[in-house]
Parts: structure tokens; sequence; C-alpha cells
């Protein structure tokens, strides 16, 4: 049960925040996700924090706590407090607010607070804040969602970043290719602010790499995230097929064998001056089956589909997987067709295993 409730509780998007406090000359934080505003009139605040930890134990004993939002840049002072790091705000820009309590500098909010009740639930311990000040500034916020760190995008981000992802999948821009967030949203017709929110994004997708003087390329994708990812599509596919063999008008099965001949634009890219081969759209047509926009959505997300611009050492033509899956479907054949994606799957899994190097752990 344990697992699974954390399974599902990560799919709840949520910010990122630092709860922090000061005592005794000494500087308290942790990160924190599960904060959220209580109450209008008068201004209240709740953060949970860990039973037994630090900050939690300095809070308590100060009756004090500062939580500052952190904006969509700031993932590594995320990263850092919630290490083990024993002087977390060191080489951490910060200042100390009205209540003494340090604050983010560069953060997207502040907030301090006076605490006026604690509440223990199992292992963490709630505490009620009235807040006593609160600032906001401009930027965009940090994102947590299933135990991974991202981007909100909210109006013209959004429809920036499925303008620039749409453009890197049909390979109008291809592996390997330089981008310029000012000269993108020239021919986008958005912000620069908004091109980059997009590429942030598309970069935890692996559909963009970030390189060391801060320029983004397409491309570089990772062999551990596409094995994910391909792992998940396989997951997607077979429910599709789960729901819909049996089902298929013979014009929408017509349509996708229009597309079965085609090399797949799943397997790993060598890096080109120009598109390396046409996307043949087979796995989106085939997960547009069940007719759900919110799940291809999601499926092109975790597509493997231009994701890479490295080395390619071997590729396996398997247009017979596409085929086979289209004749267990015109037969009504459902273990035909679970047959062929999960010889697919493994025929992807095999090519980027060739293709992609592991990372370095750290």
């Amino acid at each position: 049960m344990a697992s699974d409730f954390r399974a599902v509780m990560g799919r709840f998007a949520s910010g990122v925040t630092i709860v922090s406090t000061r005592e005794a000359g000494e500087n308290y934080g942790a990160t924190a996700s599960a904060f959220t505003s209580l109450s209008l009139e008068p201004p209240m605040v709740l953060a949970c924090l860990f039973r037994g930890a630090a900050t939690e134990a300095a809070i308590r004993r100060s009756r004090r706590f500062g939580v500052s939002i952190l904006r969509d840049d700031q993932q590594v002072i995320a990263e850092r407090f919630a290490s083990r790091h024993p002087d977390r705000f060191a080489s951490i820009d910060h200042r100390h607010g009205e209540l003494g309590v340090p604050l983010v500098d560069g953060a997207l909010a502040h907030v301090e607070c006076h605490v006026t009740e604690t509440v223990i639930g199992g292992t963490h311990t709630v505490f009620i804040g009235t807040a006593s000040s609160a600032a906001r500034y401009e930027g965009r916020p940090l994102a947590y969602f299933g135990g991974a760190f991202g981007h909100f995008l909210v109006g013209d981000d959004a429809a920036v970043y499925k303008a620039l992802r749409a453009m890197i999948v049909s390979e109008a821009l291809s592996p390997g290719h330089a981008l310029s967030a000012e000269e993108l949203a020239r021919q986008l017709g958005g912000e620069p602010g908004s091109v980059l929110a997009a590429l942030k994004r598309l970069a935890t997708e692996g559909r963009v790499a970030r390189e060391p003087d801060g320029t983004y390329v397409v491309g570089g994708l990772d062999q551990r995230a596409a094995l994910d990812m391909i792992s998940a599509c396989r997951t997607i596919e077979v429910g599709v097929a789960e729901l819909t063999v049996g089902w298929v008008e013979d014009a929408e099965l017509d349509a996708l064998d229009e597309l079965s001949s085609s090399p797949c634009e799943a397997l790993p890219q060598r890096a080109h001056d120009g598109p390396v081969r046409p996307a043949s759209g087979f796995h989106e047509r085939l997960v547009a089956l069940a007719g759900n926009p919110r799940l291809l959505d999601h499926y092109r997300e975790l597509s493997t589909a231009a994701a890479y611009a490295g080395p390619v050492h071997a590729e396996h033509p398997d247009p017979e997987d596409h085929r086979a899956i289209v004749a267990g479907y015109r037969e009504g054949d459902l273990p035909t067709v679970i047959a062929a994606i999960d010889r697919h799957a493994r025929r992807l899994r095999e090519a980027w295993q060739q293709a992609a190097p592991l990372p370095e752990r750290r």
C-alpha cells in the first residue's frame, strides 16, 4: 500500500519551497513541496516537515519560519536543501527577513510566519503559521511531479512549447541543431521567456540538451531515460490495444497500414544537417485509435522520436513489427497485437542500448 500511495500522490503536481528558520545564530532550511495557503482572514499557511529533522526541530523551538517559493531555474537549490549537506545556506545567496529567518534570494515569492499551531501527522509535523509578511517577484515556478523537478507552462508558454516540440518531432529542427531563444521567439511569435520555459521542459523530456555554456541543442536523451520511455510507451500501446482490438473501423486500419512500411521514428537518430528520416507517425496513429487526446499528448511526451543526436552504431529496420500489429488488428487477434508490440519494444531497447551511452552516476 505504501508504494502504491507514494506513486499515486506523485501524480499531484506541486510547487517547490524552502522552509527555513534561524535559531541561536544558525540558519536551518529544508526543501518542501507540502506547502499551501490555509486562510485569507487572517492570512495563514501550512507547511509539512519530517519529524525529527533539524529544520523541523528548530521551527518547533523558534516558533517562526520563512517560505521561499522557488523559481524554475533554482532546481539546484531545491536539491541542495533536500540533501544531507551540513550547511545548506553556505554559498546560497540569501537575506534575513523581518522575523530574522533566512530567505533565498531570487525566489518567486517569500512568506514569513509565526507558528500558531502544530499538528502531528504520521511521520511529519504540520506547522500552521500566521503570515507577518509576503512578497512576490517576477518569474516562473519550479514544479515537482512524479518524483522529478519540472516546469509549469501556462498561456503563451504552453502554446510556444507545443509549437517548438512539434518542430523537433517533425524534424523541422534536426538532431544537433543549435537553438536560439531570440530567433525562435521571432519565428513562433512569442516572447524569449516563453521559449526558454519551453526549452527547459523539453530538456526534462530529453528532446533538447543544455550545453555547458547554457545554450540548447536538439537531442540529448541518454540510454537510461530512453529505456524508461520505451517501457512507458509499450505500456500505453498495450492498454490501447486491449481497449480497441476488434472495435476499429476498416478505414482507420487502412490509414494505420499506410504508415506501417516506413522506418520507425522512435529509433535513435544520427546527428545530421537535415532530416534523418521521415517520421512515419505510426505509433501516434496507433495510440490515437483510443480516441483520447490527453492520452495521445502524454504518449508524445514519452516517445523517443527525434530525441537523440549522438552517433548511431546500428539500426534495426523493423517495419514487419508495424505490419504485424495491423494484421493482428484486422484479425481481431489481441495476443498477436501485444506480441508484436512487445517484439517492437525489444528491438527499440536493443537499438538504444547500442546507440546511446549510459550516463555516469554521481
